[in-house]
């Protein structure tokens, strides 16, 4: 017979919106206390408050975390729209709670209210903080002179070396939970009403820890020919639980423990190239976690005197996909479209923005914070920078990505530019990724009117690149 419960505890969800292997819940459930679940829609996530794509996402994840709360342990979820301090202060002058059970988030601006939370709240109730959301705490992995790695390559390898992966933990049992109404704040309901754009995206997507795992029972099919398939749009060969890793319906130790469970049936390729994946995720928290400012400031500092342009009208035009470069166009539709883009089309846009359109990286982050369901702070400021040149394990200056070529490599026969560049569905495979360079005669025949149907190049690649690689020298990245 189990002990009445001596108190009330509170588990805050934050980027972690699961049930299963989630180990703040799991320790929460083991207190033999009334259990309370909260969740803050004000708290600050990333450069920006989390919103757009990601806050859609998140709205639909919590309804479905909502109702398996009622159903399976007649457990309400509470939502507040309040302020953190505000929230903790109303909740503990009512409730006396004594613990606060969270999982780290490793997002320096929730790291930095978390240090807030302990420094005025500490004698009041005891905060029980887990790493739920990397198979290594941020600082762990250190080179022989004990600081942090800045190559990826030395860093993953020294981690897989050191590997510890858990046995997944499964449901909670929720015994207690707290049964008075909580009258000092006002629960919000948590919206369903997503406008348009909103509707449109998640026609693409099911947010939620319930289609998250149906799509991880489906990963070692999905990522059959990953290693070599990765890179073509067109193809279907990616796991597709990034949103789902994002916004916590997935833990990454369970993913990986899954794999290894399973790796006598997955390809020795396809598993290193994805497993490689969850490593870069690992390198980017640990760079973010030694580098805080890494989503608004350079990690080479030389990068702060780059000659970046401020021309909205091309920013502007490459967000709607209107640059005249047909894969980064198809590429930016796909985003705003589905909430979501190709790896290999992250880097061409990024490149293209940066290396030919010479605007600040900066831009493109927030543009991709807004718009993908699987906006990641650490992940989305480490990509850009890689690209931009200007963060750890950088590319070399000197890679810019010619779009054409790109377009030809990994997209032969114009499928995916088809598919999201409607207008140039009728031009042949061959003429499809540089329409500028038909003949007038050719524009007649596939009926195509440049300037018109679709526009002529924002900027010529050759012209643009050779500016760019003018301005790395300018700054003595070159040397």
């Amino acid at each position: 017979m189990s002990k009445k419960p001596t108190g009330s505890i509170i588990y805050w969800i934050r980027s972690d919106l699961r049930l299963n292997d989630n180990i703040a819940l799991w320790e929460a459930a083991k207190s033999n206390k009334d259990l309370i679940v909260i969740y803050i829609k004000d708290l600050i996530t990333g450069p920006l408050q989390i919103k757009s794509a990601a806050d859609i996402w998140t709205n639909k994840s919590l309804l479905e975390l909502s109702a398996r709360y009622k159903k399976l342990f007649n457990l309400r979820l509470n939502v507040y729209n309040q302020d953190y301090n505000t929230v903790l202060k109303s909740l503990y002058k009512e409730t006396k709670f004594s613990h606060l059970y969270i999982n780290n988030t490793y997002d320096p601006e929730i790291d930095a209210i978390d240090n807030s939370i302990n420094k005025e709240f500490g004698s009041l109730f005891k905060i029980n903080a887990y790493n739920s959301s990397l198979l290594f705490n941020p600082n762990e992995i250190l080179n022989n002179a004990g600081s942090f790695f800045k190559v990826y390559t030395p860093f993953w390898k020294n981690a897989l070396n050191k590997l510890n992966l858990r046995e997944p933990l499964p449901l909670p049992n929720i015994k207690y939970v707290y049964q008075k109404e909580i009258l000092s704040l006002k629960n919000i309901a948590i919206s369903d009403v997503d406008g348009k754009w909103g509707k449109k995206i998640l026609s693409y997507f099911n947010p939620g820890e319930i289609s998250a795992r149906e799509m991880l029972g489906k990963t070692s099919t999905n990522i059959k020919g990953y290693s070599e398939g990765r890179d073509f749009p067109i193809k279907n060969n990616t796991s597709q639980l990034s949103p789902y890793i994002a916004r916590g319906e997935l833990s990454v130790n369970e993913i990986f423990y899954l794999m290894r469970k399973n790796k006598k049936k997955i390809n020795i390729n396809d598993y290193a190239k994805f497993t490689s994946q969850l490593g870069w995720r690992e390198f980017s928290y640990n760079i973010l976690y030694n580098f805080p400012k890494l989503p608004r400031k350079n990690f080479i500092s030389k990068f702060d005197n780059f000659p970046w342009s401020k021309n909205s009208k091309l920013l502007n035009l490459w967000k709607k996909g209107l640059t005249g470069y047909p894969i980064v166009d198809a590429g930016m539709r796909e985003l705003r479209t589905t909430g979501y883009m190709h790896n290999r089309l992250r880097m061409i846009v990024a490149s293209f923005l940066i290396k030919n359109l010479n605007i600040s990286w900066v831009e493109g982050a927030k543009w991709f914070w807004e718009n993908l369901f699987d906006a990641d702070i650490a992940n989305n400021s480490s990509g850009w920078q890689w690209v931009a040149g200007c963060g750890t394990d950088a590319a070399p200056y000197f890679r810019i990505f010619n779009p054409t070529l790109q377009s030809v490599r990994f997209d032969k026969d114009g499928e995916y530019i088809r598919k999201w560049v409607p207008e140039l569905k009728d031009l042949p495979n061959k003429l499809i990724h540089s329409p500028w360079e038909l003949t007038e005669m050719e524009l007649l025949t596939y009926d195509v009117k440049l300037g018109k149907d679709y526009p002529h190049p924002v900027v010529d690649h050759k012209t643009t690149r050779d500016e760019a690689l003018r301005n790395y020298k300018k700054i003595n990245i070159a040397k």
